[in-house]
């Protein structure tokens, strides 16, 4: 082997140059031998690090944040009583209180790329428990309304949860990971149905008002949300290898552009994240602006208030024309006539109901 001015080289020279061309090939084998690899199992009642104790980790708090924007239902009735709430600030605050987690499960998925699951799973779970904490304090719908609102941000830990899991286990196992960490993280709807109402009538029965009571409860669940960010905070870890931060200070991780990671996130889909064109199809969906609507109230246009016009609104008028929306209009006629004749019910007798139940 020669040189570039034609020279033959030496052997320790021709040992030099080789070593240098392989030297990356080396440093990325022993980085790969050296890190740990995902799980291929799940261990439930194990708490190992990293893969099991991140799972435990991951489930709770969004178990966490299911509690605290369901805690209001249970106590609706005292609530309302407390509050002076109608029928409809209690639907557009059951509304309201999933309605967050649309625009932050949008930030959620770029966070995760930026600073890892568990910056991203703690910095939300405790941002959002001062606005648990608020719960106590609100004195009128609006506020009730508007607290519910920014509890249902916390919901958004469901992107950090799935995000994290990934992370952690393999494709072999990663379906049943991820359905049975979100699985067990929606139980927390139905178990705030057993704890509110239980510590409501524990702090009832030492000595406060019923209407003090209900506002001391909420403080159950807002200290919660402090106990597990420190948790995921100070046991968690991003991947089984170390967390992004310290990888991305040793070169082993590239490090992501808030721009680039947003741009990403918004427009190509990925586990437990919303893409731009699933949140296009859920705003469509919910169609808050039609009958029903949370802000607006109901059509007064005779046509335009039919189930018929409602469904239609879906086809153009070509589409029309060449009936592709037939099907629609016989799902809106059996529609109508499941719900049956509609009774007229007796006016409420004076001074035997309050107005406001």
């Amino acid at each position: 082997m020669e040189s570039l001015e034609g020279n033959p080289l030496l052997p320790c020279q021709l040992l030099h140059q080789w070593s240098r061309l392989i030297q990356p090939l080396i440093s990325t084998c022993l980085w790969i031998l050296s890190t740990k690899p995902k799980s291929s199992r799940l261990k439930l009642f194990s708490l190992a690090n990293p893969h099991l104790r991140t799972f435990h980790l991951s489930w709770i708090s969004f178990f966490t944040c299911f509690v605290s924007t369901s805690a209001a239902a249970p106590l609706v009735p005292i609530i309302c009583d407390n509050l002076d709430l109608k029928k409809q600030d209690i639907g557009n605050a059951g509304v309201a209180s999933v309605s967050g987690s649309i625009f932050s499960r949008l930030v959620m998925g770029a966070v995760c790329d930026l600073l890892g699951p568990r910056y991203g799973c703690a910095f939300l779970i405790m941002l959002s428990a001062p606005t648990v904490f608020c719960m106590s304090f609100v004195a009128d719908a609006g506020g009730y309304i508007a607290v519910r609102f920014m509890i249902g941000f916390s919901l958004a830990t469901f992107v950090s949860c799935q995000y994290w899991m990934s992370t952690m286990f393999n494709s072999k196992i990663i379906g049943f990971v991820n359905g049975t960490a979100a699985g067990w993280g929606n139980m927390g709807g139905g178990a705030t149905q057993l704890l509110m109402p239980l510590v409501y009538e524990i702090i009832r029965r030492v000595g406060p008002t019923p209407f003090t009571a209900w506002r001391i409860a909420f403080f159950i669940p807002g200290s919660l949300h402090v106990i597990m960010g420190i948790l995921v905070l100070t046991l968690g870890q991003d991947m089984p290898d170390g967390n992004l931060s310290s990888l991305q200070k040793k070169g082993n991780v590239a490090k992501d552009k808030f721009g680039k990671a947003s741009l990403r996130s918004y427009l190509i889909p990925r586990p437990g994240f919303l893409s731009f064109m699933d949140t296009t199809n859920i705003l469509l969906n919910l169609k808050l602006f039609h009958s029903n609507s949370m802000f607006l109230p109901p059509s007064k246009d005779v046509n335009k208030s039919t189930k018929e016009h409602y469904y239609s609104l879906e086809y153009n008028e070509d589409e029309k024309k060449r009936g592709m929306h037939s099907s629609s209009l016989k799902f809106a006629e059996n529609s109508r006539s499941e719900r049956g004749k509609r009774l007229d019910s007796a006016p409420t007798p004076p001074n035997t109901t309050p107005s406001h139940v």
